[in-house]
Parts: C-alpha cells; sequence; structure tokens
C-alpha cells in the first residue's frame, strides 16, 4: 500500500485531477491504480509496473487510448518516456521495471519486439530483439530470437550497461538458471533471482 500512497502523492504534486480514483486488489494485496484524466481518457497503473528504492522511484502507465507513459521521479526531478513501439494499439506490456545498480531497468513488450532499457541521469539506453524467450539473473538477460538463432548457445546481455557478452553453452545456462522461457509463465515474468 505503500507504493500506491508514494504515487499518488507525485501525481497530485503534478497537479494530476484524478477522477473516478479506483483502487483494486486482489487476494487483499494491492493490484492496480485505476483514474480518469480531465479528457475522460482511462489510466492505470499495476503495482508489479511500480518500482521504489531509496527516494527514486518510477513507474509504468497505459491508457485506453493507447497512451504508453515510463515516468521517473528522482532528486526532486520528473523525467518521462514514451517507449518505442511499432503499433501502439498492440499495446505495451511491463516485463520487469527495476532500480539496479543507480540504473532504472525497463524491460517491455510491443508487437514485434522486446526492448531491454537502462536508463540513468534522463539518458536511455536500450537495446531490442525479435521474440519472445527471455530469463534473468543477477545482472544477466538471457534471451532468444525468432531468427538467427546460434545452435547450442544461448545470448546474453550485461545489465545496466546493456553490453551483448560472448554466447553460452545451454548446458551451462541451465546450470545458471538462464534458459529463455516464454513470456506465458506461472510464476511471473522476470522475477528478481
Amino acid at each position: 500500500m505503500e507504493k500506491i500512497k508514494i504515487v499518488l502523492k507525485i501525481l497530485a504534486n503534478e497537479g494530476f485531477k484524478l477522477k473516478n480514483l479506483k483502487l483494486e486488489s486482489n487476494n487483499g494485496e494491492f493490484s492496480n491504480i485505476l483514474w480518469t484524466d480531465e479528457n475522460e481518457d482511462e489510466y492505470s497503473i499495476f503495482s508489479s509496473d511500480i518500482s521504489i528504492d531509496n527516494g527514486k522511484v518510477a513507474w509504468f502507465q497505459t491508457s485506453k487510448n493507447d497512451k504508453h507513459l515510463l515516468k521517473v521521479f528522482e532528486n526532486e526531478k520528473m523525467f518521462r518516456w514514451i517507449p518505442e513501439t511499432y503499433n501502439p494499439f498492440f499495446g505495451c506490456l511491463c516485463l520487469l521495471i527495476e532500480w539496479y545498480k543507480s540504473s532504472l531497468i525497463f524491460i517491455y513488450q510491443e508487437k514485434h519486439k522486446i526492448y531491454i532499457s537502462s536508463i540513468k541521469n534522463e539518458t536511455i539506453n536500450y537495446f531490442s530483439f525479435h521474440g519472445e524467450k527471455i530469463e534473468r539473473k543477477g545482472n544477466l538477460i538471457s534471451y532468444e530470437t525468432y531468427m538467427n538463432q546460434i545452435e547450442g548457445k544461448v545470448r546474453l546481455i550485461q545489465i545496466p550497461e546493456l553490453l551483448e557478452i560472448e554466447p553460452i553453452d545451454k548446458a551451462k545456462a541451465e546450470t545458471l538458471n538462464l534458459i529463455p522461457v516464454g513470456l506465458n509463465r506461472p510464476d511471473g515474468f522476470l522475477a528478481l533471482k
């Protein structure tokens, strides 16, 4: 519930008029903030799409009119970024938002690609690939592309630098719990491991 209070306070301080504000819960835990703006567009922020660390706050919000926005509040400044998407109507799904080593890691899926973003000091770096298999362990993210696969190997990106490192054998990836998995997993997307 603390995350909700922090986000709502920031929105209020920015002067947003949150009409029809609703806080949804699932099994007694906060799951979603819903509101309508002055133009009657309906917005939502899921609890899993909020990250707070030592006074730094970031969240991903969407609207019924296909407006997707990442907001980052740090050092008393708000930074806004509209994530790159091929087709905003298709949607934009947040897979991970987390403060990691003083950078914000924001991973999302749009119609054709998955984007791995690293944001620091209002500078956005990102890497994207065509595919839907991805896994994360510590500072490594493994992924599998639809095309140009490397037989018997797993591709890796190191965060927060977004440094592509040498692919590793699938056997080694398995021992490191870095086998890329599809997005339809029961335990959530890229939970901390």
